[in-house]
């Protein structure tokens, strides 16, 4: 069941990078009340019947709140649920604001609806991770075309015009990092739309934390290659730390 639905661990990055970068301005009403102020300890999101600790990926990101992230689960696949979002301080307050600014830096956190009460033991964490390492290539590609048509009907829901979005082949990075309990993938994205293009950094992480199934995915701004492997190491630090703050 989880190799056969590893679609659903490519197609979200992809909406939510677009809609969060070039939407979110025209898509939500204004709140002029302040940011909430930074949690001093990682907080709890519930995966089932579990109770997961999800530090944020960085010292500059924060969880952006559940009234927020209700809004930006929309995005997610139907076969997805949003767990946790961490956006900065600055992109944070202009989500709330409604300021339509691009993003440089985000992280989300999933799990697949029909898999979150289910416990996952080591041996099936192992055949989900290496079923994406050999699928990972030709999934992505294979289903472009057709994610490219979802996300543009979402779009068009979200803002009632017809503006389109070409999601052009993604660059393929390979594995980041594997480990018993995460393995990381890595790609970098492009976005066009009205003349105007974003390039993302993306690591894309499977862990099992708690025998749960999650997805996290972490988002920079490409420049060059120092992009690729902060990403990279990056990726494999917030794995480790979420793996950390969950030992039993």
């Amino acid at each position: 069941m989880y190799i056969r639905r590893i679609h659903s661990l490519f197609s979200s990055p992809f909406c939510l990078t677009c809609i969060l970068l070039l939407t979110w301005g025209t898509a939500i009403a204004q709140d002029k009340s302040p940011t909430p102020a930074r949690p001093l300890e990682p907080q709890s999101y519930r995966s089932g019947l579990k109770s997961i600790v999800i530090p944020p990926p960085t010292a500059d990101l924060s969880e952006i709140g559940s009234d927020y992230r209700v809004l930006m689960e929309s995005t997610v696949p139907d076969t997805n649920r949003l767990l946790a979002a961490f956006l900065s301080a600055e992109d944070s307050a202009n989500i709330r604001s409604g300021t339509s600014k691009t993003f440089s830096r985000y992280a989300l956190v999933e799990n697949l609806r029909r898999a979150e009460f289910i416990d996952i033991d080591a041996d099936t964490f192992k055949q989900v991770s290496d079923g994406t390492a050999q699928q990972f290539g030709t999934v992505l590609n294979a289903s472009m075309k057709d994610y490219e048509e979802e996300l543009n009907h979402k779009l068009k829901a979200m803002r009632g015009t017809d503006t389109t979005m070409t999601l052009d082949k993604p660059m393929l990075l390979g594995v980041f990092f594997s480990k018993p309990n995460a393995c990381s993938f890595g790609m970098i994205e492009s976005i066009s739309s009205a003349g105007s293009s974003v390039k993302m950094v993306a690591g894309i992480t499977i862990l099992r934390v708690q025998n749960r199934l999650i997805y996290a995915y972490f988002f920079s701004a490409y420049k060059d290659e120092d992009s690729v492997q902060w990403v990279r190491k990056t990726s494999e630090q917030w794995a480790d730390a979420i793996l950390k703050a969950n030992q039993q």
